[in-house]
């Protein structure tokens, strides 16, 4: 026979409830059968004898008391004992058999028919056995119904191979209710395994339905963020323009003011110094405004720097003198350190507002009495301008971070701290330009910002 395919886990589980529920119900089964062929079987055997068959007698008491125990034990087939009642039900049988054939034989006119109808009722209770699909019952039962019908049929002096055959006939029905019970175990065990596949295939289903509707779920709220940050970004971006717009009217009314004082004021002392210093700083005011305006558009990469050449002394004096007199207010000296033939190509206002935030940066860090240089250069690897300052040195760990967005070295302990924007937006100028700003380190100079451009 065909052994049945190995289980384990959870599906092993499963088959040895499966199992267990099983043997249950064939205990009723069981019990309903021989409750009703005993009853059949009463009837019968009542019926011959009250009909003046005198050897059928025998027969309604020893069934009576058969139809009894099959009434109990289908009684007790949903209670806990009821797993182990299939073997019961077994020797039952045997012994109830054997018992009521071996009486009739002793008044029984034809002792062999009495022996050879008892092979049928033998095999009719191997064949029941075989319902709990346990092996050892079966063959058990065989075993006992074998030796029952051999000591039957030796008692109605029936030969040795008449009785072989009956034993081998016994045998051969157990093999049989076996190879069959176990088929059905086979099947069980295989409808089992599709229903536990198909169990999991549907609860994968499930679970990725569940993970998609999630997914959709989680796209929509983040495209709706989205739209969300959108529209705020447009606010921002109007609110940008219209507090430009109210700064840069009044700032230009203040520099055409300026402008016509510079024009009718003596260019020489206090009053033309101090007119032309008005302009310098209406003119970095104005500056400061158009790096608020240029930052976003910097990100984007919607800023193309308008591409010129000029000389470098040009936007470094620009910035030296936008300067001087912060510088003059703080006790510092300022200068500028610049080839007088180099060359810069770039554009040359975003240079001068990055020129400037440094410059501003430098002086606002700078010791009073310190100094501050402006210097211009080449090398094997392109033009570069610097800023360069005695003030505190910037630490290794913050010099990774102080060219992000909002981020300042050592902003805690700064009572002038700005907003984090300028050194972002000078990185972001220099990149535009394909070049490079960074913090290195100079002889002489505690802090050195250094913009490379490229050959």
């Amino acid at each position: 026979m065909t052994s049945p395919p190995p289980v384990s886990g959870p599906l092993e589980e499963t088959m040895s409830r499966a199992m267990d529920a099983q043997r249950r119900s064939v205990v009723g089964a069981g019990a309903a059968v021989r409750l009703v062929g005993a009853a059949l079987f009463l009837a019968i055997s009542t019926t011959l004898w009250l009909a003046g068959g005198r050897d059928w007698g025998v027969y309604p008491p020893a069934l009576g008391l058969y139809a009894s125990v099959a009434g109990v034990l289908f009684m007790l087939r949903q209670r806990r004992v009821a797993r182990g009642l299939g073997a019961v039900q077994s020797l039952v049988d045997v012994g109830l058999v054997y018992w009521i054939q071996s009486t009739t034989l002793l008044v029984s006119p034809f002792p062999a028919g009495v022996a050879g109808f008892s092979l049928g009722l033998f095999a009719l209770v191997v064949a029941l056995s075989g319902l709990g699909m346990r092996g050892t019952v079966v063959y058990g039962t065989a075993l006992l119904s074998a030796v029952a019908q051999a000591a039957l049929m030796r008692q109605a002096s029936v030969g040795w191979g008449a009785v072989a055959i009956a034993v081998v006939a016994l045998v051969l029905v157990a093999v049989v209710s076996h190879y069959g019970t176990g088929r059905l175990r086979n099947l069980a065990v295989t409808l089992s395994r599709l229903e536990v596949d198909r169990a999991l295939e549907a609860r994968r289903f499930q679970e990725v339905e569940e993970a998609r509707r999630t997914i959709e779920r989680m796209l929509a709220d983040a495209q709706a963020q989205n739209a969300e940050l959108q529209r705020l970004q447009r606010d921002k971006e109007q609110l940008t323009e219209f507090l430009v717009h109210d700064l840069r009217s009044p700032l230009s009314a203040l520099t055409l003011s300026l402008s016509w004082m510079e024009q009718e004021v003596p260019q020489q002392g206090i009053l033309g110094e101090s007119v032309r210093t008005g302009l310098a700083v209406t003119a970095r005011l104005d500056r400061m405004i158009s790096d608020l305006m240029d930052v976003p558009r910097l990100e984007e990469g919607r800023l193309e720097p308008q591409r010129a050449t000029f000389p470098a002394t040009r936007i470094v004096e620009d910035v030296r003198r936008s300067l001087e007199s912060v510088a003059r207010a703080r006790k510092l000296t300022l200068d500028a350190e610049v080839p007088v033939q180099l060359e810069l190509e770039g554009d040359a206002d975003l240079l001068v507002r990055v020129l400037e935030n440094l410059t501003t940066n430098a002086l606002r860090y700078a010791p009073s009495g310190g100094r501050v240089r402006l210097e211009a250069g080449a090398d094997v690897n392109g033009r570069w301008l610097a800023v360069r300052n005695d003030g505190p040195p910037i630490s290794e760990e913050a010099r990774g971070r102080i060219f992000d967005k909002y981020e300042q070295a050592d902003a805690e302990r700064d009572s002038r701290r700005g907003y984090g924007l300028g050194l972002y937006f000078c990185r972001l100028a220099a990149e535009a330009h394909g070049g490079r700003l960074a913090v290195e380190d100079a002889p002489g100079w505690s802090t050195s910002f250094v913009l490379r451009l490229p050959a």
